[in-house]
């Protein structure tokens, strides 16, 4: 597929589809390990001749510091059949998109999502466009709920660097000790 007519910023999605997608058909999409060794061999040596634009790396990276996450709110918001079911160009536009809706603050939502049906136009089936825009609308919408609960896990695992506030833990065993010691 031709990248003419194609922002730079939208060529650099579709570099990072690229990257996902081919990471997917060498069996490498579902652990960020394999994604991250792709995206190194991309860094290294491109089919497109030309180095990955740093967009695409921080979209690659992106989606794979979030992988789980991303496809299990991918796999909750496809319904009729499984995320992992639908084709691999799907899947690694959706996974692009997705990074972007929740945690790339920089894109809207939106924007998001017109590019990612834009490029599906372009790049899969027919029928793959409304698709991808009804998930991607669904993800969307549950956005607020992914940012409360990644709030609620930095916070369960914040750990407060008062030294003051640190338990000394000799201090309250010695507490515990028999007198006859």
């Amino acid at each position: 597929m031709s990248n003419r007519g194609f922002s730079s910023r939208t060529r650099a999605r579709k570099r990072a589809i690229d990257t996902i997608f081919e990471a997917d058909q060498r069996g490498r999409a579902d652990t960020p390990a394999g994604i991250d060794k792709m995206l190194t061999e991309r860094k290294e040596i491109t089919a497109a001749q030309t180095p990955l634009p740093e967009y695409s790396i921080e979209i690659v990276e992106g989606v794979r510091d979030h992988l789980n996450e991303i496809d299990s709110l991918l796999e909750t918001h496809t319904t009729g059949r499984s995320f992992f079911r639908l084709p691999a160009v799907d899947r690694a536009i959706l996974r692009v998109a997705t990074w972007e809706i929740i945690w790339n603050e920089t894109v809207p939502d939106i924007t998001a999502i017109d590019e990612a049906v834009r490029i599906t136009r372009k790049i899969s089936t027919d029928d793959s466009p409304a698709l991808v825009n009804a998930i991607l609308d669904a993800v969307r919408r549950d956005s607020s709920n992914v940012h409360e609960a990644d709030a609620a896990i930095e916070a369960a695992f914040a750990i407060d660097e008062d030294p003051e506030e640190f338990i000394d833990l000799d201090e309250v065993l010695s507490e515990y000790e028999s007198p006859d010691n």
